[in-house]
C-alpha cells in the first residue's frame, strides 16, 4: 500500500516536471529571435499615396506599381536590391507617435487605425533603401515610405520562396 502511495506521488511529480518543461519550451520558441512571421513573404506594390511632403511626382510614384518585395528570415529582396542576414525590429506606434515621426495622420494609411505595427529592417548595406520600414495595417496589407510617398503593399500567396534578384 505504501508503495502505491509513493508511486502515485512520484507520478504527480513527474507530470509537473513534464508540464514545466513543456511550458518552458513553448515560451522559448515564442521568444526566439527570427524574422517576424507577420511580414514574412512576398508583397507587391499596388498603390501610391502622395502626401504634402512627397519628393516624387505622381508619375514617378506610379512607376513603382507592380514591384515586388520579399521579406525572409535569411534574405531580403527589395525591388532589385538584395540583402543577406536582415535584422528585424518591431515597434508599435500610436496615432500621435506616427504623426510626430512621419508628419501625416495615421488615418492616411486607413480609416479607424489607432496604432500600427512598424518593422524596421537593418540591412548589410550602408545606405537606406526603399522597403526598410514596413507599416503593417492588416493581415495582407502594409505600407512602405519612400521620398514622402506611402506605397501600399499587398501580400501575395503566389511566391512562397524568395524570387531571384537580378544584378
Amino acid at each position: 500500500m505504501q508503495w502505491l502511495t509513493a508511486r502515485g506521488l512520484l507520478s504527480r511529480i513527474e507530470l509537473r516536471i513534464i508540464a514545466a518543461i513543456a511550458a518552458v519550451l513553448v515560451l522559448a520558441s515564442s521568444c526566439a529571435v527570427r524574422q517576424p512571421e507577420q511580414v514574412e513573404g512576398t508583397w507587391v506594390v499596388t498603390e501610391a499615396l502622395n502626401t504634402s511632403t512627397s519628393a516624387m511626382s505622381s508619375n514617378q510614384a506610379k512607376q513603382w506599381l507592380g514591384q515586388s518585395y520579399h521579406y525572409g528570415a535569411d534574405q531580403l529582396i527589395l525591388g532589385q536590391i538584395q540583402c543577406q542576414s536582415p535584422k528585424y525590429k518591431k515597434e508599435q506606434l500610436d496615432k500621435d507617435e506616427f504623426q510626430q515621426q512621419f508628419h501625416v495622420p495615421l488615418a492616411t494609411l486607413g480609416k479607424g487605425l489607432t496604432d500600427v505595427d512598424t518593422f524596421s529592417i537593418e540591412c548589410n548595406r550602408g545606405a537606406s533603401i526603399p522597403g526598410q520600414t514596413v507599416f503593417l495595417t492588416g493581415h495582407q496589407e502594409a505600407y512602405i515610405l519612400w521620398d514622402g510617398v506611402f506605397f501600399k503593399l499587398e501580400k501575395t500567396d503566389q511566391l512562397t520562396k524568395a524570387p531571384l534578384a537580378r544584378d
